[in-house]
């Protein structure tokens, strides 16, 4: 290049020099006359061309210079550079040459992934126009790639909303030669020049079929498992209510049996009927109120009752037993627990039963205390009353249940002591629905239990205000009832 510019100057230098020495000849411009005014004009236009094509071509070498600064090719692919080139066109010829077998062997490798996928892989543009699809993409439908380009893209018009970076996706089901059905999610994303122009679309369509075949047979699945839970909700609900009746029977007559005159055997013998037909009917009962739990009839009534007269209720029921057994039965009552709220009284009287019962069961020595207080919310159904949450601890000083058998307790039929030789009867069912009654009423159970220490049962229920709120205590500031 350096070379070509001195010769470059030196010829229009010599051009200038010869038209300055033609200019001083004054006899030379009167010999040729007109002729002088040519030559005159024909050098000065080849010195003006020589320094238009200079500026020519020193534009075109740097714009070469650039395009090759920006390609970079030599240095990527491993090739020796052209240093050695007299010429830079001809170094960026070769340059280019290079960059044009590079492209194509990337290309190959690019079409070559593509081509070996097994998903459907299309490119279309702006007009729905599809412009490449691959192999996949053809054997799905059935034609030759030539025969699709050209043909529009079957699903333009059922592509989504686009996310913030231009894909979206849907699905649609595509019949294949082999008249098979399949189900493929198609992905289109927009591809964009450097300036963020749209080029084309690009879609990829990926099988599902089998995804959706599992979906379905698990939803049938899911559907079977709880109709078949349903039966056996309404079979166990059905079987419970029907032996109940003869079950009230063997019970009926056992009193009027025990009126009449019998034997001391006889007696006993009544006696061991009566009792297991009782233990019976509280089995038929259980099962009967867990089924219909289940099976979702079980209706949670919301009519004003006293919390606190409730659980003073549910103490008589057992002052009896506690005092056949020498066990303390105390109930504490909180002084803000207000005297009325709405909920399901005999819903809590259940569970309380349940829990005292237990308590008293598994209690030898001490007794059992019942704590009743709450806690006050304006997150209430009805915007005019405030809702309050109902808190009853259950404590004894019984046994206690190990850690490894608590997580069994809330569970249907099952009980601490599975052994043939236990000494108390349970049908492993009362917790159960406590839990499940619990859980209805918007609440929720849990235990804190050591063996040899005891056991306390806590519980919460939701409930409203039935009127204005009412602070006044249940008898008494700190109601408490003790029986032993």
């Amino acid at each position: 290049m350096q070379r070509k510019t001195i010769l470059i100057f030196s010829l229009s230098i010599a051009l200038v020099i010869a038209l300055m020495v033609i200019i001083s000849q004054e006899d030379l411009r009167e010999r040729l006359g007109e002729t002088y005014w040519v030559i005159a004009l024909a050098i000065i236009g080849c010195v003006l061309l020589v320094l238009a094509g200079y500026v020519w071509d020193h534009t075109l070498l740097q714009r070469v210079k650039t395009l090759k600064d920006s390609a970079q090719l030599p240095a990527q692919m491993g090739d020796p550079g052209d240093e050695s080139d007299p010429d830079e066109i001809i170094g960026l010829a070769r340059k280019i040459e290079r960059m044009a077998r590079s492209l194509q062997t990337v290309e190959a490798g690019y079409r070559g992934i593509v081509e070996d996928q097994v998903d459907l892989i299309c490119r279309y543009r702006a007009d729905g126009k599809l412009t490449f699809v691959n192999g996949a993409y053809a054997r799905a439908f059935g034609r030759k790639r030539t025969e699709l380009i050209g043909q529009p893209f079957p699903y333009m018009d059922a592509c989504g909303p686009a996310d913030s970076e231009g894909v979206s996706t849907f699905e649609r089901e595509l019949d294949l030669p082999d008249a098979r059905r399949i189900w493929v999610t198609w992905t289109q994303r927009i591809n964009t020049d450097q300036t963020g122009e749209m080029l084309e679309y690009q879609a990829v369509g990926h099988d599902v079929t089998a995804r959706r075949d599992a979906e379905a047979a698990l939803l049938r699945a899911k559907l079977a498992a709880e109709e078949a839970d349903r039966a056996k909700s309404e079979f166990l609900a059905m079987v419970s209510h029907e032996i109940r009746t003869p079950i009230n029977g063997v019970v009926g007559f056992s009193r009027l049996l025990a009126d009449t005159p019998l034997s001391p055997m006889q007696r006993e013998q009544l006696a061991m009927i009566r009792s297991s037909g009782l233990a019976l009917e509280k089995l038929i009962g259980d099962i009967l109120d867990l089924s219909k739990i289940e099976a979702g009839k079980v209706e949670i009534e919301q009519t004003p009752f006293s919390p606190a007269k409730c659980i003073e209720e549910v103490r008589a029921f057992f002052a009896d037993q506690a005092r056949e057994a020498s066990l303390r039965l105390e109930v504490h009552t909180e002084a803000d627990v207000p005297v009325l709220v709405s909920s399901d009284e005999g819903r809590l009287r259940q569970i309380l039963i349940n829990l005292v019962g237990n308590a008293l069961k598994f209690t030898e020595r001490g007794g059992v205390t019942v704590r009743l207080s709450c806690t006050r919310s304006d997150l209430a159904p009805d915007p005019r009353r405030k809702a309050v949450r109902l808190f009853i601890a259950v404590t004894d000083t019984g046994i206690g249940i190990p850690l490894d058998k608590q997580a069994l307790l809330f569970q249907p039929f099952s009980q601490v002591d599975t052994s043939s030789k236990r000494r108390r009867s349970g049908t492993g069912l009362g917790l159960i629905i406590s839990k499940r009654l619990c859980e209805l009423m918007g609440g929720t159970i849990s235990v804190e239990s050591r063996p040899g220490e005891g056991t306390t049962f806590r519980f919460s229920i939701a409930a409203v205000l039935p009127s204005e709120e009412t602070l006044a205590p249940f008898n008494h500031a700190q109601a408490k009832t003790a029986v032993g």
